[in-house]
């Protein structure tokens, strides 16, 4: 998600805006009315900018709201809110069928003049994406997933051993399908399939309400829940969406119309990059 606020500060750049000396204390720019004509002439330029690089970022078409507080502040990096709406983003090889993102707090400043960029203040943005068999299947064959199955693999070993993870989304149900063997018994790989709700619990996305097929014998659900979760999928593919030293909490997820829907706060510190 890092990418967008790059992007952000790359509009910044290219607006092309003119600007007149100015302060940029949230002191100033919160205790006074700084309407002008020119101030809605540079978020114009800002949404534009914006516009057009996510475009070629992301191949979609975002609808953006913007909003500064003078034309000098939104120049130098300060603007009061945005909010970020877009569907069928391709986000690092993701298309993710929505995206939202929307500032919390009324003071936001960027120093886009250093590489990498730095926040210079403390900002809060809520976010709301949404994933389908496509995003999710996509984002486990990422090269980071494999290292969480050699993480589990080192505790099932020689018993069990995973080989890869896909999903598959009905009728509001996620299925998790494992491909695994049994080294001891035998080469041939094999498919256990488990439905599973999920919940949020202390900000991690946890399984809940797990069916498994009788035909799998007495597995213990404790065991399928506690496999599910080392391997989640969920979770992983927000995790996959961050970047950098942002703190990304998941607040809410629900599968509706056959869609994740996954949301929740980022938190950008002060002085980070």
């Amino acid at each position: 998600m890092k990418k967008i606020f790059t992007i952000l500060l790359i509009a910044f750049l290219t607006s092309n805006i003119c600007f007149a000396v100015d302060r940029y204390s949230v002191e100033y720019l919160q205790g006074k009315n700084h309407f002008s004509l020119t101030r809605k002439i540079a978020e114009k330029s800002v949404k534009s900018a914006l516009r057009k690089a996510l475009k070629k970022e992301t191949g979609t078409n975002f609808d953006i709201n913007f909003e500064g507080y003078t034309l000098s502040s939104i120049k130098r990096g300060v603007f009061k809110s945005i909010e970020l709406t877009g569907k069928d983003v391709n986000y690092n090889g993701m298309v993710i069928p929505h995206v939202h993102l929307q500032s919390l707090d009324d003071y936001n400043y960027i120093d886009y003049t250093k590489n990498p960029v730095v926040f210079m203040c403390d900002m809060t943005y809520a976010y709301e994406i949404w994933l389908d068999d496509e995003s999710l299947n996509t984002a486990l064959k990422d090269a980071a997933y494999s290292k969480i199955l050699t993480r589990v693999n080192k505790i099932a070993k020689p018993f069990f051993v995973v080989k890869g993870v896909r999903t598959k989304i009905k009728d509001d149900k996620l299925y998790i399908i494992t491909d695994y063997n049994l080294p001891l018994a035998t080469t041939k790989d094999r498919s256990f399939v488990a439905q599973s709700d999920f919940e949020v619990i202390n900000g991690k996305i946890k399984a809940k309400n797990i069916h498994i097929d009788s035909a799998y014998g007495n597995l213990g659900l404790n065991k399928v829940a506690n496999l599910i979760n080392y391997l989640n999928p969920l979770e992983f593919a927000v995790d996959i969406l961050g970047s950098g030293k942002q703190k990304i909490i998941i607040e809410n997820v629900n599968i509706i119309d056959n869609q994740v829907k996954i949301s929740g706060k980022i938190y950008l510190k002060a002085g980070t990059t």
